[in-house]
């Protein structure tokens, strides 16, 4: 599942430039959804001197292992890794995950194990600090400037462990001689301005824009944030992601690229295009028609195994059991209803484990992990990098519906491999 992470990013990629089936799909959405109505106007005005910007992406494609019996010793022998979601800018945790990795193999060779089977290649912080100065020394190439940065986007209220997170990529940047700055929202729709096309923001002239906000509604807190967010994508800087990037981040497209004759358009051969269905979790419209019906009917039917996702990207979104039911039941007649998917759970493997919560070791527990793969795509003309640059596994209690780490419900772990 590792290698199919550079073809994911090639069929996203070449999705995101079909201006029609965007529009055609995403339209109906957007109606009831203003996160898509805003990104559609902004995709809507692209011109096609659009498609020759510079396009970044350091993203995170989220996996889970399904298999038959997630309570069999065997279950790991009898499985499929299950795409769960595209993040393109809820992509956190992966310099942590590299400095936890290396803490778990430093524990396990005091502890005298064989650690010759626990070595994944872990360079995310490597990877995405390259990855961003490819798209600071692009953009230096065809515009020619003295003092340019690169600029990270935060929230007002962004977690303290998401900025030592952060840092850890900037302090990468800097010592290779990139010049960074790290503002919140509020702070560059208060200051920011746009001349003969060039963003700027006090004395630098922003090269590359790497979003760590502006993935939900409510971090839209004006309008004027709606007109930056065009602003930046209009201008000549690097938006990392491009706002067609962000559009085929959103659970639609993940569904519609389920589908074989939908997803054979974006793919170089059918065996890519097996390959790829084998990713897919059983996933379904919930349009205002006879197949929506069906399909709502279903989720009631079976609350305990479905889950209920709205076209957002980062956990805390999605509706689950009785909480899922009860929308579908509420959502009844209601166009609103189209904005949701609805897709299979996925049953990964149980496995006992121990959590350590601020120093206290917890009990043994039943859990089950995710799988995130980090992965740089840079294009200019040509694509320039395609890769993935390392693992992120959260683990949390089996009973847990959502994984978040901020809030405690998941712990960062490590890959090994027996």
């Amino acid at each position: 599942v590792e290698r199919m992470q550079p073809t994911l990013n090639l069929i996203l990629d070449k999705l995101s430039k079909d201006t029609d089936v965007i529009i055609e799909h995403l339209s109906p959405i957007a109606e009831h959804d203003p996160l898509a109505k805003g990104l559609l106007e902004i995709y809507k005005e692209l011109p096609e001197s659009h498609r020759d910007k510079i396009i970044l992406s350091l993203n995170r494609h989220d996996f889970m292992y399904a298999t038959p019996d997630s309570t069999s010793k065997e279950a790991y022998l009898h499985g499929q890794f299950k795409l769960v979601e595209y993040n393109f800018i809820a992509s956190s945790l992966g310099p942590l995950a590299e400095g936890v990795y290396h803490y778990h193999r430093t524990l396990l060779n005091n502890l005298n194990v064989d650690t010759s089977q626990f070595n994944h290649k872990v360079n995310t912080i490597k990877g995405y600090s390259e990855g961003l100065r490819a798209g600071y020394e692009l953009y230096n190439i065809k515009y020619k400037c003295c003092r340019k940065c690169v600029l990270v986007l935060v929230d007002d209220d962004d977690r303290p462990f998401n900025y030592f997170d952060q840092q850890l990529i900037l302090n990468a940047l800097e010592t290779a001689g990139v010049p960074t700055r790290r503002y919140t929202a509020q702070y560059i729709v208060d200051t920011g301005r746009v001349v003969d096309g060039r963003y700027y923001l006090d004395d630098r002239e922003v090269a590359v824009f790497y979003f760590r906000t502006m993935y939900d509604p409510s971090q839209f807190k004006s309008p004027d944030f709606w007109r930056t967010r065009r602003d930046m994508e209009f201008s000549a800087a690097v938006t990392v992601p491009c706002v067609r990037h962000q559009i085929v981040n959103m659970k639609l497209f993940q569904m519609l690229l389920s589908q074989r004759e939908f997803l054979e358009n974006y793919t170089s051969s059918p065996k890519v295009t097996e390959d790829v269905l084998r990713l897919f979790c059983d996933t379904f419209p919930l349009n205002l028609d006879e197949g929506g019906d069906r399909n709502a009917q279903l989720g009631i039917d079976n609350h305990d195994k479905y889950v209920l996702k709205p076209q957002r990207e980062g956990g805390g979104h999605n509706l689950w059991d009785e909480e899922m039911k009860e929308k579908l039941l509420s959502l009844a007649g209601d166009p609103a209803r189209a904005q949701f998917i609805l897709m299979r759970k996925i049953t990964p493997p149980v496995l006992k484990n121990k959590f350590v919560r601020r120093g206290v070791m917890s009990e043994e527990l039943d859990t089950v992990s995710e799988f995130g793969f980090y992965s740089v795509y840079c294009t200019a003309d040509d694509v320039i990098q395609n890769q993935v640059v390392g693992p992120l596994i959260r683990t949390k209690g089996a009973t847990e519906n959502e994984g978040g780490v901020a809030v405690g419900i998941s712990a960062i772990d490590s890959p090994f491999f027996v």
